[in-house]
């Protein structure tokens, strides 16, 4: 139903443009002959300002017909991203996944509330990219930095990477100056580089694990805080690419989601997020994907 859909909107779109055209063909010859038999400067702004007309309601179409289509994202995506039942919401500690509800569990040494790994239920998102990008939900925190590990299937180690946070005057979650974490809360990520000499990049059919650590004190890791995940790159199918290749990002997202590509359809919708804040489809999109996936804590208002 939403391949047909698509292209009926394809179909009526090109329609539309071929009537734009030779509208504005006819009237670029009626106006050259009024110009030539009645050269009055009067009669020639009337026409222009008329021509001006025409000109924006033949667009008003393409904007309601965007309008629409941002606003069916949200309406193309899945209820449930995966076929397990999520976990109930009212649980609470490390599951699978490395992901927590943090609404009953106390503050957590240098944070506010506990880090978030956004990724489905189980813990596995599958990838078409050699070198995808990891996504986590960080809140307020004074934290020094971070590291990251991602090993392949049998625990070898073929990326690692440690940095510090950048840091900013602000309130802290007891409404005290601190030194905390530039962009927190907020989501943060890390995209796999492309490195010469290593086990990179990620192979088709091949499972991943990834997992970030919040460093609280470099010199102490009692205080350390994990998430985790697992990526699986597969193989894109040739109809699909070039379907993405014409599409945009809105059409993206739900192409993405109907094959249960996790990490493309999350990136996508991060980076219409942050182009588009205020968006209402966005950020029904967005809340959409999440609660398919248990992420309830960390929707948008």
């Amino acid at each position: 139903m939403c391949d047909r859909t698509f292209e009926h909107w394809l179909l009526l779109d090109s329609r539309f443009y071929s009537i734009i055209l030779l509208t504005k063909i006819v009237l670029y010859v009626f106006i050259m002959k009024l110009i030539r038999f009645f050269p009055h400067k009067l009669a020639i702004t009337a026409l222009v300002t008329l021509l001006l007309i025409v000109g924006l309601s033949l667009k008003e179409p393409v904007r309601v017909q965007a309008q629409l289509s941002n606003a069916s994202i949200s309406s193309q995506l899945p209820d449930q991203w995966e076929s397990a039942p999520l976990p109930n919401s009212g649980d609470s500690g490390l599951g699978d996944s490395g992901l927590q509800d943090s609404s009953n569990l106390p503050f957590a040494g240098c944070l506010s509330s506990y880090p978030i790994a956004l990724v489905p239920a189980s813990g596995m998102g599958q990838t078409l990219a050699e070198y995808p990008t990891i996504f986590w939900y960080l809140p307020r925190t004074r934290a020094w930095g971070m590291e990251f590990k991602l090993t392949d299937s049998d625990s070898q180690e073929i990326y690692s990477t440690k940095y510090a946070f950048a840091h900013g005057t602000s309130n802290d979650y007891q409404g005290q100056d601190a030194q905390l974490v530039v962009g927190t809360p907020g989501i943060l990520s890390l995209t796999i580089p492309r490195l010469k000499g290593s086990s990179l990049p990620l192979k088709e059919d091949q499972k991943y694990d990834w997992n970030v650590r919040i460093i609280c004190n470099p010199n102490d890791p009692s205080g350390d805080v994990y998430m985790a995940g697992t990526i699986r790159r597969v193989s894109i199918d040739p109809t699909l690419s070039r379907r993405l290749q014409q599409a945009p990002p809105e059409e993206r997202v739900v192409l993405y989601a109907k094959e249960r590509l996790w990490y493309e359809a999350l990136g996508t919708l991060v980076k219409l997020q942050r182009d588009r804040p205020n968006d209402p489809a966005v950020i029904s999109a967005w809340n959409k994907l999440l609660k398919s996936v248990g992420l309830d804590m960390i929707l948008l208002g």
